[in-house]
């Protein structure tokens, strides 16, 4: 069998494009590391197409200025510079609508728990500037999900277009606000029908801690939890294909004040995650360079298995886009499982098979397949998809 990736080995898999925006998911935007990118061999469209769809604008603009020199073409400059306001606007609105969805909430005597962006943006000096966000993720109590609902959509926030999908779902369709901006009610963090232990869903709960923001007490994860949550979500729920920047962005961000590890590796375990977790940090570790003790990713991971190294080229490849991944939903689906040790097989309770709200979405890169995996196989025609074939089993097999 092929050999564990190295993080020089996996960051050769990935596409010129896709390096930048790794690059750019670090705490100064990749600054530090432009002069050593590979700027001449970068798909301006592509990278454009990736930043957008990962809604990295802004660091990814901040990257672009730090560049060398004739290393950018100007048009590109411009377009991202507009991006990048776009979402700085964007930011201060999400900040003012979290504002008040806070106080709001207070005032009904509801203090739920803040998730992934929102709580990561509540901890920040940078505020929601640190990264943008497609919504608001808050965790309330079962009994609190129709008063805080209420609450909300008395203190400005809209129904949206409700979808049957939600029935049995996680959390209640979206509210929205100024079109498009959008606040996730969750009673559980995942689906029904998840394979985590039933205990697990009071154990985040019981981690939320209190933290000042604003002027105001917000409840979040502690770091260690926040960890395991993003890794979850990342690696679990989006199946290690959708949010990539995000997760590496959020994972860097954490790292940087050195979390009690022993503390993720007890909650991954608590949670019934762990080699999901451990595949998450791997990704983290090995396509950003975050900083993650090798001890912490093999306690997670568990025993290597012989079958790893096919495992890690097939995540790596699908985790942003590649035109070299999987043409083969059900093939990319087989390697995920191998990763993760089987998680879910007992009962088919994979995330693909439980409560998903909406049809997966492609992300628009030139050359590369669709980004939401339910639309590979349909969209692949069978000229297209021995060539597909050949490119995916060419980078695994050759690296």
């Amino acid at each position: 069998m092929l050999a564990s990736l190295t993080a020089a080995t996996a960051t050769a898999l990935l596409s010129p494009s896709a390096r930048v925006l790794v690059a750019s998911s670090a705490p100064d935007a990749g600054v530090a590391r432009a002069a050593s990118l590979p700027w001449s061999d970068v798909h301006w469209p592509t990278l454009v197409a990736l930043a957008t769809w990962e809604r990295a604008e802004s660091p990814i603009y901040r990257l672009l200025r730090a560049a060398p020199s004739g290393g950018v073409p100007a048009d590109v400059m411009q377009a991202v510079q507009g991006l990048s306001r776009v979402a700085e606007f964007r930011a201060g609105e999400l900040e003012q609508a979290a504002t008040q969805s806070v106080d709001v909430l207070r005032a009904a005597g509801i203090t739920p728990i803040w998730l992934k962006g929102a709580a990561l943006a509540m901890q920040s000096p940078l505020g929601f500037g640190v990264r943008a966000m497609g919504d608001l993720d808050l965790l309330v109590e079962a009994g609190e999900l129709g008063p805080a609902r209420s609450a909300l959509l008395a203190g400005g926030w809209d129904e949206g277009a409700v979808s049957r999908g939600y029935d049995g779902h996680h959390h209640v369709a979206p509210l929205v606000r100024h079109a498009d901006l959008r606040l996730e009610l969750h009673d559980a963090i995942f689906p029904p029908g998840h394979p985590f232990p039933d205990a697990a869903e009071l154990s985040w709960r019981a981690h939320g801690v209190p933290w000042q923001w604003a002027g105001r007490e917000v409840r979040v994860l502690d770091s260690a939890w926040h960890i395991a949550h993003a890794s979850l979500h990342w690696a679990w729920s989006h199946e290690g294909s959708v949010g990539t920047w995000q997760f590496l962005h959020d994972i860097h961000r954490f790292t940087v004040t050195d979390p009690d590890w022993d503390e993720v590796v007890a909650a991954s375990r608590e949670l019934g995650g762990a080699p999901v977790v451990g595949m998450a940090l791997w990704s983290a570790s090995r396509l950003a360079g975050v900083a993650v003790p090798e001890s912490v990713v093999l306690a997670l991971r568990g025993r290597p298995m012989a079958w790893d190294g096919l495992a890690e080229r097939a995540w790596a490849l699908r985790a942003l886009h590649s035109p070299m991944a999987s043409p083969s939903v059900r093939w990319s689906r087989f390697w995920w499982r191998r990763a993760v040790r089987g998680i879910g097989d007992e009962g088919g309770a994979w995330p693909w098979a439980l409560g998903r709200a909406a049809a997966a979405v492609s992300v628009p890169v030139s050359g590369s397949s669709p980004g939401g995996a339910a639309g590979i196989e349909s969209g692949v025609r069978s000229g297209s998809r021995m060539a597909g074939w050949r490119r995916h089993l060419g980078r695994v097999l050759r690296g």
